[in-house]
């Protein structure tokens, strides 16, 4: 006959944490420091080598100061993002620079003073009437559950570059809507839902902040790097709390918990906060079987493709020249540039950002041959001493294994309008996060914080004051 204290621990499994979070990114980072915040014990599991996932910052491997291959900005309104920040000892800089922005289009270069184009200049005026009805579309749609808009179904059974097409005239005009997709998303305006844009421009605050670099969701920087926030937070729960090279494989939840596996490795908890894109959690296999929703979320949401080109110089000439190194070119490599250098650093850099279609041209060539025709945009806006930094760096994000690309989830048409909500809906005791699950911010730091908390409020909720 069994005794009582054997019948208890059959029924009670033991845990390894309440919760296991899968993922050390930012969104993961900030779900378990709110789980230990509130006396949960937590564990963090990381596939890659480091603690950090989309911000990826190194303070040794580069001159002139720390870098960050991966997520870096600051906006404005990035209230958590700020909050959880600063609580941990980090200082803001502002980015923008002083100095005209310059637009590559068309064969020309035009300079853009206190960011404003010449509303002389023949295509301006209908682009500034486009980027309202970009607006007004948004606010059609909105943030909070854009599958349920009046107009959810229209809207997505098309995509941007139909869009684009069908309502602009000016050459110039589509050439730069184009561009702002392959920027924002890493994709081809001939990939991605109108719905989702819509969505996407709305959930960011609008049109003027999603873009705004001196102000707006690009106003910012951590000294030191984003990624700092993930290794302040592994510091503060305990860096034992945080297991390196653990990709998950399986997940096998029951009436108790949740068993999390690595190949023979495993750890048992009663909850679990999957920190990832979309299409990098369905590399993880489900027992049972996720809901059809997720399922077709994970496997047709794509990452963008995207690289991160990093120059660095002895000093920073394009701002002697009058020049903020801010620039959109949608001609010779397709990229949005801006000067990526803090007070601290000892070298300046400029920073470029090449998405979609224009990722794939570059994609085709050898580094040096990549390297090459970014330098010759550079010599081309800012003069001959551009051809020569003292440091050089690209960051592919489509060869990062469990990231699968970057900078963002996004959707083609037919997705969102019929599985969107999936995004964020748990299921049983496994609960998303990762910044695609954020209401707002999706692919900004501070979506990933956003969803991270909310993820560990509601698992928070569920365990009760009783659970410490």
């Amino acid at each position: 006959m069994m005794n009582s204290s054997s019948a208890k621990n059959e029924k009670t499994p033991e845990y390894d944490a309440d919760v296991v979070v899968v993922g050390s990114g930012i969104s993961g980072s900030a779900a378990a420091k709110s789980l230990h915040d509130q006396g949960k014990s937590v564990l963090i599991v990381e596939a890659n080598d480091r603690i950090g996932g989309r911000t990826w910052t190194d303070s040794h491997a580069a001159p002139g100061g720390a870098i960050d291959y991966g997520g870096m900005f600051i906006g404005d309104t990035h209230r958590q993002l700020i909050e959880l920040g600063t609580s941990l000892g980090l200082e803001m800089t502002p980015s923008g620079k002083p100095g005209d922005d310059l637009y590559v289009l068309g064969g020309k270069v035009y300079r853009a003073p206190n960011e404003k184009l010449d509303p002389s200049i023949s295509f301006v005026p209908e682009l500034l009437s486009s980027l309202e009805e970009l607006e007004n579309l948004a606010n059609s749609v909105g943030w909070e559950k854009p599958w349920d808009s009046p107009r959810a179904s229209e809207l997505d059974s098309k995509t941007v570059a139909t869009w684009i097409e069908e309502t602009f005239e000016s050459e110039e005009v589509r050439r730069l809507h184009t561009a702002f997709i392959n920027i924002f998303l890493g994709a081809d305006a001939s990939e991605v839902s109108l719905l989702y844009w819509a969505y996407y421009v709305s959930e960011c605050e609008g049109v003027k902040c999603l873009m705004g670099v001196r102000d707006g969701a690009q106003s910012a920087w951590w000294f030191g790097g984003a990624g700092q926030v993930s290794w302040r937070i592994a510091d503060a729960i305990g860096r034992d709390k945080v297991l390196l090279e653990w990709p998950v494989d399986r997940i096998e939840q029951d009436d108790v918990g949740v068993r999390v596996f690595s190949g023979r490795r495993s750890l048992r908890a009663r909850y679990v906060v999957i920190a990832m894109s979309p299409l990098a959690s369905n590399q993880i296999r489900f027992r049972p079987a996720l809901p059809t929703s997720r399922q077709q979320l994970q496997s047709r949401a794509p990452m963008g493709r995207y690289y991160k080109i990093q120059a660095r110089y002895p000093s920073a000439f394009w701002l002697e020249q009058g020049f903020s190194g801010s620039l959109m070119d949608s001609d010779d490599v397709g990229l949005f540039l801006l000067d990526g250098t803090k007070p601290t650093d000892t070298l300046s850099t400029l920073i470029g950002f090449i998405g979609g279609t224009n990722y794939d041209r570059l994609a085709a060539l050898s580094e040096h041959e990549r390297k090459s025709k970014f330098l010759d945009l550079l010599i081309k806006a800012y003069g001959p001493e551009a051809g020569y930094p003292s440091y050089y760096h690209e960051t592919d994000w489509t060869q990062q294994q469990w990231a699968k690309g970057g900078p963002v989830t996004y959707m083609p048409p037919g997705l969102m309008s019929k599985f969107g909500s999936a995004l964020r809906d748990p299921f049983g005791k496994i609960y998303f996060a990762g910044t695609e699950a954020s209401l707002q911010w999706s692919g900004y730091m501070e979506g990933g914080v956003r969803a991270g908390q909310s993820a560990a409020a509601e698992i928070v909720e569920k365990l009760g004051k009783s659970i410490k």
